[in-house]
This record gives structure tokens, C-alpha cells and sequence, in this order.
């Protein structure tokens, strides 16, 4: 099992890439976006994470796992992507699995990931996943994919609810917030079904929704306008490059040879 919460026992040579990105880049996540974090939590602070976890937050931008993974330092994150964000060459595969990005192919069901992400969690890992399941450029937080609940449903892996207030530009702050985790093992009465699923899909949700209405009600209003100008002004070109990304994966995958 990882050793957390000290230093020097999270370095570990099978995760030379992943550790050296980390501990370089924190400095750097601190001088030019820095942090400021609004614990919504009973402990007030970050939260000691240990076993298997679920970490949930909205998903605005490609910066999002990287803020969070700089930002729950103490524990290695694996990061649910989407293979079209960084494609599928060689040199792209290659990081993705050294920072330890787990693949995830939104145009089919992807059945191995879903089953990589429970190995992961019966070895005691912690899984960053976005629920909505792609960028939003909506400002409302969309409704959350299934795979999530499932996932905890099945292997009892409490679920830390983060929410990003995210307008990355240098010199300027992100904003987030952070609550109590969801215990899932009350929600465990035999195999999990449709019902539990979206029940605990639901309760997700709306923790997120709290922690987003907990921070903008904390933040200064001009940085809640200043995103939602931002998200109205680029929401057309935003998600037209989010859709040309994917399309572009499919076509890939539609001349593989079957």
C-alpha cells in the first residue's frame, strides 16, 4: 500500500514522472494560479485521504486534473481522461501512463476502463473522476454519468466532493472548494441496481452544486462574473474544439482495421 502524508515517502521510483511533475509544479501552481481553498468540510482543512477514494469535481477545462492532482499532493491521483485530449500517438500514450492517466474512449462503452478503475480502487488507490463526463461550458453543472456510482457502489470507496471555480490565467487565483465525503457503505444492500445508482448520482450532484453556491457566495461577485462572461463569450468556439477533438478520434478509430 502507498505511504502517505510525508514528504519523502511519497517519492518512489515507479512514479519518477508523476512525482517529478508534481513537486516541480507546485511551486510554480503557487506563484502563477495560486490555490485559494475554502474547506466546507468538518476537519476545515484538506482532507487525509487514505485507501481507496473517490475524487469528484466538475470538469471546465483540460487544467482541471492537474490543479487537483498539485493540490491533493499527499496522495497519487489516477485521472480519468479522455483519449482524444492528448490523442493517440505513441509519445501521448506513453505520458498518459506514466502520469498516471487512465484511458477512457467516450465513443463506445468503454468496459476496460470502467474494470481498470476497479482494480485500482481493490488496490487501495485514489480515482480523480468527472462525473458530468466532458467539459461544460454551460454554467449550470450538468447531470452525472452513472460509472461513478457504480464504481463506489461496488467497492465501498468513499467520495470526496471538490468544486473548481476555474479561470486560468496567470497571476489569477482558482478557487475551490472542498466537502466531506460521501459514505457510501450505507448505501450498500446487496447488488447494486438502477435505483442506488442514480440515487447516489443525485447526491453527488448536489454536493457539488452546494460546495459551487458555498463559493461563490465567499469570492468576491466579480470573479463569478468574470467566468461566466468568459464561459457566454467562448462557449461556441470552446465546445466546437471539444466536438472536432472527438470527432477526430472516432474517424481515427473507424479506420483501424476490425
Amino acid at each position: 500500500m502507498e505511504m502517505k502524508f510525508s514528504f519523502f515517502q511519497t517519492i518512489h521510483p515507479k512514479y519518477w514522472l508523476y512525482d517529478f511533475v508534481k513537486f516541480t509544479w507546485i511551486p510554480a501552481l503557487h506563484v502563477l494560479q495560486p490555490p485559494k481553498i475554502l474547506y466546507c468540510n468538518s476537519e476545515k482543512r484538506m482532507p487525509r485521504i487514505a485507501g481507496r477514494a473517490i475524487l469528484v469535481a466538475n470538469h471546465t477545462w483540460w487544467m482541471d486534473p492537474v490543479t487537483l492532482i498539485l493540490t491533493f499532493w499527499r496522495r497519487r491521483l489516477y485521472a480519468l481522461a479522455a483519449v482524444e485530449v492528448l490523442g493517440p500517438g505513441k509519445l501521448a500514450r506513453w505520458i498518459r501512463k506514466r502520469m498516471l492517466f487512465v484511458d477512457v474512449d467516450r465513443s463506445k462503452l468503454d468496459i476496460r476502463s470502467f474494470n481498470r478503475c476497479l482494480e485500482l480502487l481493490r488496490e487501495e488507490k485514489c480515482l480523480l473522476v468527472f462525473p458530468e463526463g466532458r467539459f461544460v461550458f454551460e454554467d449550470e453543472i450538468q447531470p452525472f454519468k452513472g460509472g461513478t456510482a457504480l464504481m463506489a457502489l461496488q467497492t465501498g470507496a468513499p467520495i470526496y466532493p471538490v468544486y473548481i471555480h476555474g479561470y486560468y490565467r496567470f497571476f489569477h487565483p482558482i478557487y475551490m472548494a472542498v466537502g466531506d465525503p460521501i459514505d457510501v457503505r450505507a448505501m450498500i444492500d446487496g447488488a447494486p441496481d438502477s435505483e442506488k445508482i442514480q440515487k447516489l448520482n443525485d447526491l453527488m450532484r448536489d454536493r457539488v452544486e452546494e460546495l459551487r453556491l458555498k463559493l461563490e457566495a465567499s469570492i468576491p461577485e466579480k470573479e463569478v462574473l468574470l467566468l461566466r462572461a468568459y464561459k457566454a463569450s467562448n462557449r461556441a468556439a470552446l465546445a466546437a474544439k471539444a466536438e472536432a477533438r472527438a470527432r477526430a478520434w472516432r474517424e481515427s478509430q473507424e479506420k483501424k482495421p476490425q
